[in-house]
C-alpha cells in the first residue's frame, strides 16, 4: 500500500482530497495531513510515507523549500505538487526540484479522478522500480524468487541519519586500507560489513564512488587503467559481483604470487602512505621501517610488486598530482611544487619537463586551450 501525506494550508482542500479521491482503488491510503512544510517534516520523521502531495504557497515553510529538504533527506519519497498555477515554467521548476507530477486544483473534477490517480500510481511505481527499497535491494536474489514475495516482506525500521553517517565513515576507513586486496579473510569481512550496513542504494553508490577515487590512484599508477564503477546496481548480488571482480583486478595488477600476503600488505600500506603524504619528504629507508621490513628487502619487494622502484613510483604519483592541480586549480607553480613534495620550484619544473615533455605552465595552457576548443 502506498502511504500518502497531504500538505496544504487550506483545511478544506486537505479534507476534500482525502474524502473524494479513490485512494484505495489505486493501492494508496492517506497516512496523514499537514498544514505547512514544518509540520510535514515532523510527520515524515515519525512514520513511513511513500508519496507526498504538497501545495506550494504555504505559511511557515513553502512547498518549494519542503521539496528541497525531502529530496535530500528522503530521496525515495515521490512528490506530486498541488498547484493553482498553469504556467509552464513554474511547473518546470517543480519538476526540476524532483516532483514526479502535478495536480492542477482548478481542473480536478469528479470525472478526472480516475485519470489523475492512475497516472500518479504509474509514476510512483516507476520511481520505486528505479530506486528499490534497501530491504528489496539486499534481499533480492540473482534469480528465482518471485517479486510478489519480496514486496510482502516488512521493511526494517529506518536508521537515524547520524547512525548511517557513522557506519559510512567506518566503511570508508576500512575500504581505504586495501588489506582486503591481499587477505581473503579481510575481503570477506569488508564485504559482509558492507552488506550488513544495508545502506540505501544511492548511498551505497556514493560510498563506492568515494572509495574508487583512492583505489584508482593506486590501481592506475601501476596499470595505467581505471577500475570502472557502473552507474547503478539493481541488487546487492550485482554489487557483490562487482566488488569481487575489483579485488581480482587489484590482485592481478599488484599482488605477485611469489610473496606472502603479509609482505604484499606491507607494500600496499607503504603505497597508500606515499599517496597520503606525497607533499612531505618521503624516504624509502623511513618507509621500510614503518612497515617493519629491512631496507634492501623492502626495495626488492616494492619493485617486484608495484613494477617500478620506490623513487620512480613516488616521482610518478607526484607528477600526476601536479597535473591534477594544474588542470583543476588556479594555484601558482610555487604552491603546486610545494604541495607535491618539491621545495625547489626550478627542480620541480625540470622533473615535470622530463616526465611530460613540457613545462608546468605550458601544460596548464595546453589543457585550458583544449577545454576551450571542446567547448566551442
Amino acid at each position: 500500500m502506498i502511504k500518502v501525506l497531504i500538505v496544504d494550508d487550506d483545511n478544506l482542500v486537505r479534507k476534500g482530497l482525502r474524502s473524494m479521491l479513490p485512494w484505495g482503488e489505486y493501492g494508496m491510503e492517506v497516512a496523514g495531513e499537514a498544514n505547512n512544510g514544518e509540520k510535514a517534516l515532523e510527520l515524515l520523521a515519525q512514520q513511513q510515507v511513500d508519496l507526498l502531495l504538497t501545495d506550494l504557497a504555504m505559511p511557515v515553510m513553502s512547498g518549494m523549500e519542503l521539496m528541497r529538504i525531502v529530496r535530500k533527506e528522503y530521496p525515495r519519497i515521490c512528490i506530486v505538487v498541488l498547484t493553482l498555477h498553469q504556467d509552464f515554467e513554474y511547473i518546470q521548476d517543480c519538476l526540476r526540484l524532483g516532483a514526479i507530477d502535478y495536480i492542477a486544483k482548478v481542473e480536478l473534477e469528479t470525472d478526472s479522478y480516475d485519470e489523475v490517480m492512475g497516472r500518479i500510481m504509474r509514476r510512483v511505481l516507476e520511481e520505486q522500480a528505479k530506486n528499490p527499497a534497501p530491504a528489496v535491494f539486499y534481499d533480492a536474489p540473482a534469480c528465482g524468487k518471485q517479486q510478489e514475495e519480496r514486496i510482502a516482506e516488512p521493511e526494517p525500521p529506518l536508521q537515524p541519519a547520524a547512525e548511517i553517517e557513522a557506519v559510512i565513515a567506518g566503511l570508508k576507513q576500512y575500504g581505504r586500507t586495501l588489506g582486503w586486496v591481499h587477505k581473503a579473510s579481510e575481503f570477506e569481512r569488508f564485504r559482509e560489513e558492507l552488506k550488513q550496513a544495508s545502506l540505501p542504494p544511492a548511498k551505497l553508490m556514493l560510498l563506492l564512488n568515494s572509495l574508487m577515487l583512492g583505489w584508482n590512484r593506486i590501481y592506475s599508477s601501476v596499470t595505467s587503467r581505471q577500475i570502472e564503477l557502473p552507474d547503478s546496481f539493481n541488487s546487492w548480488a550485482e554489487a557483490e559481483a562487482w566488488l569481487r571482480k575489483t579485488r581480482e583486478d587489484f590482485v592481478a595488477a599488484i599482488g605477485k604470487a611469489q610473496y606472502s600476503e603479509e609482505v604484499q600488505e606491507c607494500i600496499m600500506r607503504a603505497v597508500q602512505a606515499m599517496h597520503e603524504e606525497l607533499a612531505e619528504p618521503v624516504m624509502a629507508s623511513e618507509m621500510s621501517k614503518r612497515v617493519n621490513m629491512s631496507r634492501s628487502y623492502f626495495s626488492q619487494c616494492f619493485k617486484d610488486i608495484v613494477g617500478m622502484t620506490f623513487n620512480e613510483y613516488l616521482r610518478s604519483i607526484r607528477m600526476e598530482k601536479a597535473k591534477e592541480y594544474l588542470q583543476h586549480t588556479q594555484k601558482n607553480i610555487q604552491w603546486i611544487s610545494e604541495h607535491t613534495g618539491y621545495t625547489d620550484q626550478k627542480y620541480f619544473s625540470r622533473v615535470f619537463y622530463e616526465k611530460s615533455g613540457m613545462l608546468p605552465s605550458e601544460y596548464r595552457q595546453r589543457v585550458q586551450d583544449g577545454a576551450q576548443m571542446s567547448g566551442r
